[in-house]
């Protein structure tokens, strides 16, 4: 291939660059960086700082150094399954539908054309990475040995090593054609081998990765095989674009068009569909289990059939998300307050996961309209079917917080917070998924003219108050730490904690059931407040 088609491939593109960004100006961009780093780090600093963890004991360091390489490499095991099963339905890749169409049925070296989008995939993958990694580390640093920068440069540096290694391993697995039961297969083993270095204190795969997050504190030489396995997986991959699938190009480069434009206009529940169909994840054609003949009502026998459709990939991840909240909530009965945030994280996926019978319910509002019940009333039904779903994802929760804090006497308190905590944790899913169902109270014009002020709150409230319920949820663990602390009975701080998480989600749903009246007497009042107010400017 000579440079002159090489020069035309990159000028083409350059210039669809410059015409989908317009006439921006790097100044201005590159300053909208600098804010966004200075106030988001500032932030993240202040706020692990204001945390006030003690410092861990000699006793837990010991325990860290023992079984912290092994628990962070099932991050890395994780993401190794992850890659295996993106590359064997397509990915990781996804071209602009032009690059599909004509750059890659052109006579241009395909190793050549997908360079760049390589490169720009593992870019964004390893920062991502790193910047989760360091947030992470420098939080790690404040309880542990060593110093909060040097946790945070290894915690990168993990971050990294596991984005590279996600990267190439895909591109490995979609290049080779890896059948999608072999990847899965190959996957599992993985994280059950990791699984099993954690309980049995074996030499794992993702142990070396592990321990590199850990030079924060220690640094051993042998961990930098690591980053170097890493880098070989993806020039491995690299080398086998010319392997790369035109077909799954084709048919991802469409749903990331669509996933990219339905990210930018904050539309979670349409990302959540494009990630499925990107993931080739479908329903269970014959259902878990038929619907009980004594549930005669239509609603509730919806949403049964609805959950026992779900198919193996969603409740495995699931399953993990549940896992996951568990680790974190014993997290924080050890000291780790941060580790909230990711309870409420875990819970808040889990409850759009399980709430599937809703979100149907909503994606649909013209048949919603048209049926004979009131829209709260016909939303809020739709709640008890995913209720009873999460009991055993409750247990899962409940099963991995024990076996974390890894004492008997968790087992009462646990057993008593674990379904309150996950449903009420879950109706953070809930907030979010009602308040993407049109309001039948607006109108189109009040719709399109909003001030950019209020733009602006209205969006920062659509992203982070499903959150801040969902943390809300997972808040009554604090109760119990205090409890702890102070030598009074946990048993009985976990009561007062489930009766709380119980009336955060009864008070979610009574917002389902009544928001559009209440949204009606809100608009109402305002509407008379005008009113009275031109009258008294004209007289």
């Amino acid at each position: 291939m000579s440079e002159t088609e090489l020069d035309v491939l990159y000028d083409l593109r350059r210039r669809r660059k410059r015409h989908r960004l317009g006439d921006i100006e790097w100044f201005d961009a590159a300053y909208r960086v600098y804010l966004v780093a200075l106030f988001g780090g500032g932030t993240v600093l202040w706020i692990s700082s204001s945390i006030a963890d003690e410092t861990v004991g000699a006793e837990t360091v010991a325990n860290v150094a023992k079984n912290g390489p092994a628990l962070i490499g099932i991050i890395t095991a994780l993401a190794f399954m992850a890659a295996l099963r993106s590359g064997a339905q397509g990915g990781p890749l996804a071209l602009e539908a032009a690059d599909v169409t004509y750059v890659m049925l052109s006579p241009v070296d395909r190793v050549r054309a997908l360079l760049r989008p390589v490169s720009q995939r593992a870019r964004s993958a390893a920062s991502l990475a790193a910047v989760s990694g360091a947030i992470v580390g420098q939080l790690a640093g404040r309880r542990l040995p060593g110093t909060p920068v040097a946790w945070a440069a290894s915690g990168a540096a993990f971050g990294i090593t596991t984005a590279l290694l996600w990267a190439g391993t895909a591109l490995v697995a979609h290049a080779i054609r890896l059948p999608l039961w072999i990847a899965t297969t190959v996957g599992l083993a993985g994280l059950v081998w990791q699984c099993a270095a954690v309980a049995w204190h074996i030499p794992g795969p993702a142990n070396l990765a592990g321990s590199l997050a850990m030079w924060g504190w220690r640094q051993h030489t042998i961990d930098l095989v690591a980053p170097l396995i890493a880098v070989i997986v993806l020039i491995a991959g690299v080398g086998l674009l010319q392997h790369t699938s035109l077909d799954a190009l084709a048919r991802r480069s469409s749903l990331v068009a669509q996933l990219r434009f339905a990210v930018t206009m904050q539309d979670l529940r349409t990302v959540i569909l494009l990630r499925r169909q990107l993931n080739q994840e479908h329903t269970r054609g014959r259902p878990w289990l038929r619907v009980p003949t004594w549930i005669t009502h239509p609603i509730p026998r919806r949403g049964v059939a609805s959950v026992a459709r779900f198919p193996v990939t969603r409740l495995v991840r699931m399953t993990a998300f549940a896992a996951m909240a568990g680790v974190f909530q014993a997290l924080v009965i050890r000291g780790t307050t941060p580790a909230l945030i990711g309870t409420a994280f875990m819970l808040f996926l889990l409850g759009l996961e399980a709430m599937e019978p809703l979100s149907q319910e909503v994606d649909q509002p013209d048949r919603t309209d048209s049926l004979p019940i009131e829209r709260g009333e016909l939303l809020v039904r739709h709640l008890a079917a995913p209720a009873v779903a999460l009991v055993p994802f409750a247990a899962v929760a409940a099963a991995a917080a024990i076996v974390t804090l890894g004492t008997t006497r968790a087992i009462t308190p646990t057993a008593i917070l674990a379904l309150p905590t996950v449903l009420a944790g879950a109706a953070g899913g809930v907030v979010s998924i009602v308040r993407d169902a049109p309001d039948p109270t607006k109108g189109g014009a009040q719709q399109a003219f909003v001030p950019p002020e209020m733009a602006g709150v209205s969006s920062a409230l659509r992203i982070g108050l499903p959150i801040f319920v969902s943390a809300l949820a997972a808040a009554p663990i604090l109760i119990v730490r205090q409890a702890e602390r102070v030598g009074t009975s946990p048993t009985g701080a976990a009561l007062r904690g489930a009766v709380g998480a119980v009336l955060l989600a009864a008070a979610v749903a009574l917002w389902v059931r009544r928001r559009d009246e209440w949204k009606r007497k809100f608009r109402g009042f305002m509407s008379d407040g005008q009113s009275y107010t031109k009258q008294r400017s004209t007289l």
